[in-house]
């Protein structure tokens, strides 16, 4: 009985570090698909990897809930002539529970907008995905916020203005 006990053990375990491969492989595509959307500021496609009832806690602004806001925000931007013109992904950590993938990262990207300069920024992000009953996967949850300091590059602005 504790042979038995033990080879189910190490079975299901390779099973679910199998199922938990191919996971990741989902969320590393899905990434690909996202950082394609935000570059071409198509609202869309990015509304399509979301849950209806998706949570979104961004930098400096209020929490988003449900997919309608965030299609009106998004929206909002994409007319606003922001555009995002550089975004880069990197997973550092992933975490399986349940139905859930919680991803943990970091970013890089840069945007530009009207009579700006190209705005660059660096920090980390978390999204939970959340498996549907399909088999794909879609953004429940997701939490970014800057490493870059909002204030110290106003005031090196200000400097450079006034030594000019």
């Amino acid at each position: 009985l504790f042979f038995i006990f033990i080879s189910l053990c190490f079975i299901s375990s390779t099973i679910f570090a199998q199922d938990n491969e191919k996971l990741k492989l989902k969320v590393e595509k899905m990434n690909k698909t996202l950082v394609a959307a935000m570059l071409a500021n198509d609202t869309e496609t990015l509304m399509s990897m979301y849950t209806d009832d998706i949570i979104s806690l961004p930098s400096y602004q209020p929490t988003v809930k449900g997919i309608a806001k965030l299609r009106e925000l998004s929206e909002m931007q994409a007319k606003s002539g922001w555009k995002t013109t550089s975004f880069v992904l990197d997973i550092t950590d992933m975490i399986f529970s349940g139905n859930l993938v919680i991803e943990i990262g970091t970013y890089n990207m840069a945007m530009s907008g009207p009579n700006m300069p190209e705005w660059l920024d660096n920090g980390k992000y978390m999204t939970i995905w959340e498996q549907q009953t399909d088999g794909s996967i879609k953004i429940k949850v997701e939490t970014w916020n800057t490493d870059t300091n909002p204030w110290a590059q106003m005031e090196q602005v200000n400097q450079e203005k006034k030594v000019d």
